[in-house]
């Protein structure tokens, strides 16, 4: 079978145009960013031959966290200190550039972010707890011929939801607002102490949509990478956003019983490991009407359950879990190779669900894609 299809590098040409009398603020722009940069950049190798996380391609996935208990390596400097800077780096350029999301939530539009906040960032950000770069969790899973293992613990009305890694660490919380028909996702836990003064429900870093049937479901991400630098006249905001799934459920007879079932297409993947930014300002329409756009996107399929005359039900082979009967649980596979799994999602305990997966998704993807499952029966 074929693997991932992979996309050619975009080419100068193909970057978007800048606007006549900007060199100014390109120029700021450019000075800012090296300065985020720098703020944000590991330590490189040392003589006496140390080396950096970066250097180790074992250290994390996405970059920015150790999954489920795997070895993070180290640098001669402390993880905190490496976060610190990291915060402070994006931080910095956050502020500069004035970043606002835009939105729905709790069935309103969201205002801008209260500008006393910024106080609130730097001081978290002393303490290490600030994180308000989405980087980490819109970047494809590095290559693994394992699956990544990770958890969703949901409350008990099935409103909230938290991701975490397989060893408890919190990565994402996501609130569903069933008027709005929406699902939040933020990047701080309102229930822990540290990071309330850090959490906004009116800012979301992504949403995830879904219609009055709950049988198509977008997820966006708030802040596009192509236009967070554009005044608000020329960005996406208001014309879709960043697209980064398209979800679509059906139910198909199987045996005797009736499965859900999913197709998820997301943005394709560039030779270099870089999902494709799906921005309406690129010329890019809605990622649901993409069929046909060659390996600008990939689709991802449901593996079929198949039915056990033993014990008269659909059954799934959830390799290295001890998963619960429920219809919640699915496998998804690439279209092209529907026997290799990428991601798995079963039904642990009544709140705890095991969501393991891998390249091409990325974090955000896969809980999104797990949280489509709300409303199964």
């Amino acid at each position: 079978g074929r693997s991932v299809a992979m996309l050619p590098l975009p080419t100068a040409a193909s970057s978007p145009s800048v606007a006549p009398g900007s060199a100014v603020t390109a120029s700021v722009g450019r000075s800012l960013l090296q300065m985020a940069l720098a703020a944000a950049s590991p330590v490189k190798k040392h003589a006496d031959g140390g080396k950096c996380a970066c250097d180790d391609e074992e250290a994390s996935p996405a970059g920015g966290f150790g999954v489920g208990g795997s070895p993070v390596t180290g640098d001669t400097s402390s993880e905190d200190e490496q976060s610190e800077k990291k915060s402070a780096g994006w931080t910095l350029l956050r502020s500069a550039f004035g970043w606002r999301r835009h939105g729905q939530a709790k069935e309103a539009e969201l205002e801008p972010e209260d500008g006393f906040r910024a106080f609130d960032i730097a001081d978290d950000m002393e303490a290490g707890m600030a994180r308000e770069s989405t980087a980490d969790f819109t970047t494809p899973l590095r290559k693994s011929g394992r699956l990544w293992r990770f958890r969703l613990l949901r409350s008990e009305d099935r409103m909230e939801a938290r991701l975490v890694t397989e060893g408890g660490d919190f990565l994402m919380y996501a609130r569903v607002y069933l008027t709005a028909r929406t699902v939040a996702f933020y990047l701080y836990d309102p229930a822990r102490e540290e990071e309330m003064s850090l959490f906004n429900p009116n800012a979301p870093a992504f949403t995830l949509s879904f219609n009055e049937a709950r049988t198509e479901w977008r997820l966006v991400q708030e802040r596009c990478d192509n236009c967070q630098l554009a005044p608000p006249h020329m960005s996406c905001t208001h014309s879709g956003k960043q697209q980064l799934a398209f979800i679509q459920h059906f139910r198909s007879q199987v045996g005797d019983g009736i499965s859900n079932i999913m197709e998820v297409r997301i943005p394709g993947i560039y030779s270099d490991g870089r999902a494709m930014t799906w921005c309406p300002m690129l010329g890019r329409g809605d990622l649901g009407n993409s069929k046909g756009r060659g390996y600008e996107t990939q689709l991802l399929v449901t593996k079929l359950p198949t039915w056990n005359e033993n014990v008269e039900s659909l059954v799934l082979d959830f390799k290295g879990r001890n998963i619960l009967s429920s219809a919640k649980n699915f496998q998804l596979a690439l279209q092209q190779k529907p026997e290799h799994v990428l991601c798995q999602y079963g039904k642990l305990s009544d709140t705890n669900f095991g969501l393991d997966f891998k390249f091409p998704l990325s974090v955000i993807q896969a809980f999104g894609i797990a949280m489509s499952s709300l409303f199964w029966i």
